[in-house]
């Protein structure tokens, strides 16, 4: 497929000109709500606790390795 370099700056100039428009009730609606707030969430799951010291790693490396041939 071939475009001629004239179709192809209309194109991108007319790409350029549009422009997204937000929703026309979303502004409206966030200027109402006074903007965002934190919603009044509370904690439901139990609170765990920390997990246990990982074992430290064996002096030497490999030295957990049991290779039999």
């Amino acid at each position: 497929m071939q475009i001629s370099a004239q179709t192809l700056l209309a194109s991108q100039q007319q790409a350029a000109a549009i422009q997204p428009r937000p929703a026309p009730g979303f502004a409206a609606a966030l200027e109402k709500s006074g903007g965002f707030e934190p919603l009044p969430l509370k904690q439901t799951a139990p609170v765990q606790e920390p997990l246990a010291a990982q074992p430290s790693a064996p002096a030497r490396l490999g030295a957990m390795i049991d290779i039999k041939v």
